[in-house]
């Protein structure tokens, strides 16, 4: 949990980035160092922190040789051991950013970095580097008052309520690569992020969040994908087993191997299964996954969106299933010639 109520701002720089494929290059002003005054202090403060406030998702800078390698790491590394660099700093990391602005989606805009002390971090107080691009304005309205009328006119402001891409590195772990929190809602899921993965090459920390996410996405596919080849599952079968599956991350407080799966499967068979499929995913996507560990909240809430409980029948229909396997069944009509759902209820809203 982050508190950034004693928070403090000490330095803050802006420089301009834009898209490479464009030609559009790098604005590093002589003077990347911008006096604040206490009002837009509070305000940068909470537009660069309040996003994160609640946040259980950490990473750690990564590199494939040594972390201190990472051009990042290294900026941060030093403006921590002293704030006074971090207008140089400013300027590299305008310029590494800008090697992977290439993308015809992304928008040139401002880079603002600022370094923060009495940040509260799970209770413990930490200096942090925010690091902020700016992709998109907001139209806002200013009025001026002139001797005959008002004056309205339309300028581009910069949103404050949420950044679109940001970054938030704590001066904890330094040896494994900083903790950090980070923020990209412009890359789609499935895409490679220029934010996370490229410029920042970062690296999930194995937590408890990360337990909780990798186990929901692998007990999916396996209730959706192994299992009803291997256990002759129909889609309601499967819906009952999602069902299920949300509910034992959302009941519970901690996650057991031996529990969950007994929770879940009946048969000894299906129970090895799940667990030889979740050594197979494990193995695939080179991730350690845990036995047991605290379910994170957060995280289900994230990836509740992968228990998909909709029949799906031809163009006609939908099935919204919540429950209650027992009160809904499947056959086949013979005069038809047509496959059919039974659904047994008590009342109709």
């Amino acid at each position: 949990m982050l508190d950034f109520s004693a928070a403090n701002l000490q330095r803050f720089t802006a420089t301009w980035v834009g898209n490479k494929g464009r030609y559009e290059g790098v604005n590093i002003p002589k003077q990347t160092l911008i006096p604040l005054h206490d009002v837009a202090s509070e305000l940068l403060i909470t537009a660069f922190l309040k996003p994160f406030e609640k946040t259980e998702e950490f990473f750690y800078f990564h590199h494939e040789e040594d972390v201190s390698n990472h051009p990042v790491y290294q900026s941060c590394m030093s403006i921590f051991q002293d704030p006074e660099t971090l207008s140089e700093e400013a300027g590299k990391l305008s310029q590494l950013l800008y090697q992977f602005m290439e993308i015809p989606k992304l928008n040139g805009g401002e880079l603002f970095i600022g370094y923060l002390d009495n940040v509260l971090l799970q209770g413990e107080e930490v200096q942090a580097i925010a690091i902020w691009k700016i992709q998109s304005k907001d139209a806002i309205l200013k009025t001026e008052r002139g001797g005959e009328s008002i004056v309205l006119n339309v300028i581009d402001g910069i949103p404050t309520i949420k950044p679109e891409v940001a970054a938030l590195v704590f001066n904890l772990d330094e040896l494994e690569g900083y903790r950090i929190c980070a923020i990209d809602t412009v890359t789609k899921k499935d895409e490679r992020s220029f934010w996370k993965d490229a410029f920042l090459r970062l690296r999930p920390i194995e937590d408890n969040y990360f337990n909780t996410r990798h186990y929901i996405g692998l007990s999916s596919e396996f209730i959706t994908q192994k299992a009803p080849a291997k256990f002759g599952m129909d889609r309601t079968d499967q819906i009952d087993l999602l069902n299920r599956t949300n509910d034992y991350f959302k009941d519970n407080e901690e996650f057991e191997i031996n529990d969950f799966t007994e929770s879940l499967f009946p048969e000894p068979e299906q129970q090895e299964a799940f667990k030889e499929f979740r050594d197979e995913y494990a193995k695939a996507y080179a991730i350690p996954l845990e036995d047991k560990f605290d379910i994170s909240g957060q995280a289900v809430k994230k990836e509740n969106k992968v228990f998909k409980s909709v029949i799906k029948l031809d163009k006609n229909f939908h099935i919204y299933v919540h429950g209650r396997r027992d009160l809904i069944e499947r056959g086949f009509d013979e005069d038809k010639g047509k496959k059919y759902y039974k659904v047994f209820f008590e009342e109709e809203d």
